[in-house]
Formats: C-alpha cells, sequence, structure tokens
C-alpha cells in the first residue's frame, strides 16, 4: 500500500468516510490508528479474515445473526486481536457500549440503510489519497446543507451538521454581525458568551470583509485568524448573495487543530447558508411587498374593505392593538440610502419591547407602526425613538435624522389621520431646522399656521411685516430677524434675551427700537406683538428663511 496516506485515525474516518449521521459510541478513540478496512463475511474464523489495526465492517445480515451477548463475546476477541474499530449498521445495546468503552473498542453506528460498498469504497479511498476523500467530503457537506435549505431545516440544523462534522464551535452570523446560529460540540471548554461578544466586534474582520461588496468580489474563499486571549483562531468565510456579503460563516477551534476539512467546512458552508439567506431574503421581501399594498391603500383610503380585512388577517401582526405611528428620512445631503436607515429600524426592532410594521413609503420616508400596550403607552414608542438616535448617531455619524410622531391610533380607522399627523410633524420639523424627532402634539400654533401660509392675504402680511426686517438685515448685515426671535423664545425677558445672543442689554435695546420703526409694531402693545410673533412664524415655516442652528 504505497500510496496509503500516513495517520489516518477513527476520528478521521468518522469525519471523511462515513455517513454525517454516524455516530460514534462505546469509546473515545478518535485517535486510533487504522491500517486497512475489511467486510467481515462470516463470525466464523475471524482471525484469518482481519489483522491489527483494520477497521471491521459488519454487515448488518452478519449482525442480525447474533444477540447481544453473542455479539459481546465477538467484542472482546476483536478487542484481543487488536482491531482499530468496527462499523455497524444497527444500534446497540447498552450493554454492548459499555463493554466497548471497557475494551476502548471504537463502534461507528452509521444509517441502517446506507450502502455497505458505499462505506467501503469511501474508507479504502480515505487510506490511499486523504486529500481527495477530503476533497469528497466538503462536496458531499455542500449537496446536504443545500438540500437541508430546499428542505427549510434553517440556519441552526445546518451549523450543527457542520459541528458535528468538524468538532468544532460554528457561527453564522448576518451582515451586522448578529448571530443567527451557532453550534457547539459537547465537550467544549469556551466561553461562550465572551466569544459572542468577540465576533459582534467588526473591527476584528479581516480588512477586506468589512467592506462587503469587497468581500463579494475577493478571490480568497476563507480567512483565518487567531482570536485575542487565548489558542483559539478562527476560519471565517463571507456568505455572499449577489453582489455583497449578506453576513459570515466562522469556524472556531484551538488553533493547532484545524485542518483542510475545516477549511472546507467553512467554504461550503457559506456557499449553501448563502442559499438559505437568499431564501430567507425572497420570504421577507414577499412580506414586505404585502405589507406596503396593505398600508399603502389603507393610509391613501383607495383599499375596499374586504380588501382591509383579507390583507390584514395576512400580516402575523395585531393591528386592534392601540398604535404609534412614526415616520423618519434623512436631513443632510450624501446621506445613507433609506433602505439603511430601514435596515437599521428593523434590526432595533428586533430587540424591542413591542411589535411592529416597518414600511419604505415610496422611497420618500420611513413608517413605522408600533403596537402599544395601551392607549396611555406612547413612552415604548419614545424610548424606541431614543435608541434609533443613538444608533444612528453610532452608525452615520455624518447624517442627520429627521422624524415626526403621532398618536395613539386606537383603531385601525384612525390609522390614516394618525400617520398624516405625523408625517406633518416630521416635514414641520425639516423646515424649521429641528434636529430631533417632533412630536404632532407638540407642534402648537404651527398646526393651524400650516394651514394658513398658502393664503394670498396671509402671505402679504408676512412680507409687509418681516420683510422691512430682512431687507435691513441684508443691507447692514445686522441680526434684527435673529433678535426678534430670540426676544419671543425668552418671553420678552430683556436680561436673558441679551444673554442668549451674547449681547449688552443696551445694544439689544437699540435693536428692538430699530424692529419697531422698521415694522410699525410696538412691542408694548399685546396685539401688535402677537401680530408680530405670527409674521415670524409664519416666515420660519420657509427653510430658506430660517438660520442655520
Amino acid at each position: 500500500m504505497t500510496n496509503q496516506s500516513p495517520s489516518v485515525h477513527i476520528g478521521d474516518i468518522l469525519h471523511l468516510a462515513l455517513p454525517l449521521e454516524t455516530v460514534l459510541v462505546g469509546a473515545n478513540a478518535p485517535r486510533r490508528f487504522v491500517e486497512w478496512s475489511t467486510i467481515l463475511t462470516s463470525w466464523n474464523q475471524i482471525d484469518s479474515q482481519i489483522g491489527a489495526d483494520d477497521l471491521v465492517i459488519v454487515p448488518r445480515e452478519l449482525q442480525a445473526t447474533v444477540d447481544n451477548d453473542q455479539l459481546n463475546q465477538y467484542l472482546r476477541t476483536l478487542a484481543e486481536m487488536g482491531v482499530a474499530g468496527l462499523v455497524l449498521f444497527q444500534k446497540t445495546a447498552d450493554s454492548t457500549n459499555q463493554l466497548a468503552s471497557e475494551l476502548n473498542l471504537p463502534l461507528l453506528i452509521t444509517p441502517p440503510n446506507y450502502p455497505i460498498r458505499e462505506i467501503h469504497r469511501a474508507i479504502t479511498s480515505l487510506l490511499h489519497n486523504r486529500q481527495q476523500a477530503t476533497i469528497e467530503r466538503g462536496m458531499q457537506l455542500y449537496r446536504r446543507l443545500s438540500e437541508m435549505s430546499r428542505e427549510g431545516k434553517g440556519l441552526k440544523a445546518m451549523t450543527d451538521v457542520m459541528c458535528k462534522l468538524t468538532g468544532k464551535i460554528i457561527v453564522a452570523q448576518d451582515k451586522r454581525l448578529e448571530i443567527k446560529a451557532i453550534s457547539i460540540p459537547g465537550d467544549s471548554q469556551a466561553d461562550i458568551e465572551a466569544l459572542g461578544q468577540l465576533l459582534m466586534q467588526r473591527d476584528l474582520l479581516p480588512d477586506v470583509l468589512r467592506n462587503r461588496k469587497a468581500a463579494a468580489r475577493a478571490p480568497q474563499k476563507h480567512w483565518q485568524q487567531l482570536l485575542p486571549g487565548g489558542n483559539m483562531a478562527r476560519l471565517i468565510s463571507p456568505i455572499i448573495s449577489g453582489d455583497r456579503a449578506r453576513g459570515y460563516l466562522s469556524l472556531i477551534g484551538p488553533a493547532d487543530q484545524l485542518d483542510m476539512l475545516d477549511t472546507l467546512t467553512v467554504e461550503h458552508g457559506a456557499a449553501a447558508c448563502a442559499l438559505e439567506m437568499a431564501k430567507a431574503k425572497a420570504v421577507s421581501e414577499a412580506e414586505k411587498a404585502l405589507r406596503g399594498n396593505f398600508l399603502e391603500g389603507l393610509l391613501a383610503g383607495t383599499l375596499p374593505q374586504k380588501e382591509i380585512e383579507r390583507l390584514e388577517a395576512r400580516l402575523d401582526h395585531d393591528t386592534h392593538q392601540p398604535h404609534a405611528i412614526m415616520t423618519f428620512c434623512w436631513a443632510t445631503p450624501n446621506a445613507p440610502s433609506l433602505r439603511r436607515l430601514e435596515t437599521t429600524i428593523n434590526w432595533l426592532l428586533r430587540n424591542h419591547s413591542r411589535p411592529a410594521l416597518v414600511h419604505n413609503y415610496s422611497d420618500k420616508h420611513i413608517c413605522v407602526f408600533q403596537a402599544l400596550k395601551d392607549e396611555a403607552d406612547m413612552q415604548s414608542a419614545h424610548q424606541f425613538i431614543r435608541r434609533l438616535q443613538e444608533q444612528i448617531t453610532a452608525e452615520y455619524p455624518k447624517a442627520s435624522l429627521r422624524g415626526g410622531i403621532s398618536g395613539p391610533a386606537r383603531t385601525l380607522a384612525e390609522w390614516p389621520q394618525v400617520y398624516s399627523e405625523a408625517l406633518q410633524a416630521m416635514e414641520l420639523g425639516i423646515r424649521l431646522n429641528m434636529k430631533h424627532v417632533v412630536e404632532f402634539r407638540s407642534l402648537g400654533v404651527y398646526r393651524l399656521l400650516i394651514r394658513l401660509e398658502n393664503i394670498p392675504e396671509v402671505r402679504d402680511f408676512v412680507r409687509q411685516v418681516i420683510g422691512p426686517l430682512v431687507a435691513y438685515d441684508q443691507e447692514h448685515r445686522s441680526n434684527l430677524v435673529e433678535t426678534i426671535d430670540a426676544y419671543f423664545d425668552n418671553h420678552g425677558n430683556i436680561s436673558k434675551t441679551a444673554e442668549s445672543l451674547y449681547i449688552h442689554r443696551n445694544t439689544l435695546l437699540y435693536r428692538l427700537e430699530r424692529i419697531q420703526e422698521l415694522t410699525g409694531h410696538d412691542l408694548d402693545q399685546a396685539n401688535m406683538r402677537l401680530a408680530l410673533q405670527l409674521a415670524l412664524k409664519l416666515w420660519q415655516l420657509h427653510p430658506s428663511n430660517t438660520r442655520s442652528n
């Protein structure tokens, strides 16, 4: 056997040759050396059929001819001969397993209907050419995982198979590095909580994998890293679907024990996980389309009641609870896409206290319809807004978020009106350059002013009152508009207004006199003061008029 691969052990046979469902019982001797494999043809004259270090394959028909006591006696004989182990096709009794353990004789129990010739061929191939057997095993794994994906077994079942095959920790993560499935060998001593926190750190990814499009274009299929804090290492492959990485598959184990099978497992496993993630994305897109049709039709008032009831029943969301309705968009040029904002919102909602529907409305803004515990539970919606603002600051520090919120919408019939209020609050926040999410009920007089702003008489009134101040500021590079705005913000308190503008009290008094002269409005008369303040607020409704904060 000059072509035989060196140092083939029971563990190699289990991982590289036998069916993936094979179970090792009776002994824990994965490093026992295997010289050859022999199919036992009869219980008679065993010593003439096999030799020391042989892996003995016992056909199911032959195993069925003996009872437990007889099988146990043959085990003693085989152990005395120094065989490497037995391949069996039927489960063995506990007494047999116990005896095998005492004899340190591995029993490899394969699926009962698996062809014996295929098993013998795979073992022989491994003994002759380990590298080729490992490659074939990798392809077999890919076919198995792909079949599991088609059957809807899910990522966890797939990582379980890879874990069982390699004896290593297997972790599947999405694009945000959130762990979607993890499988751990029973004998693992790793601190799984600490490991999970470690894997969530994006700066530990190889440089090329931090850019999801670059990861998809990279010719390299896997990367090996030594993890901080010990002798653990990982093999990592991007899970690629389309033109970018949709996630990452990691195989983790002692740094000195990663081998070719582990490499093939993480590569083929990532390819199979891509199928699973693509399928999950397709399902998600179909659900998103259903939600979009329902929500846009409902909000526009174009859906018949029967159609509303039909689609509502398929939403997997209780629309009969009170809801808070929020709208969000970017307020800065060159901001990330709305899809990224939608992704962040969906990610946060996975761990939010209340369920919600999310919809990208005509690629203009994102709507969130969050269920409330009761009509008084607007606090949970505000809590979500705070978390979203914190996440946006951390994830997109150069972007600026704007939003509106209203509610509660007590019934589905109230959703269109409450949505309109949230949208109105967001749009007004943008126009007034409010750098926060605006609540509709906090709009005060603006709720009336936005209904009046386009009336010709109102527009003339604004030009007559505020126009002279704007013209004076432009001609003299002064700050009269800013001054009167600060005056009203401070409720006419001279000292506080001067302090907020960082000017002397006498300077403020001079400016106020000039404002009264230009507008013809006496600030000591309540009606004139109110008219000037209303004109100022109407003027501020146009973003080009407001000062930059």
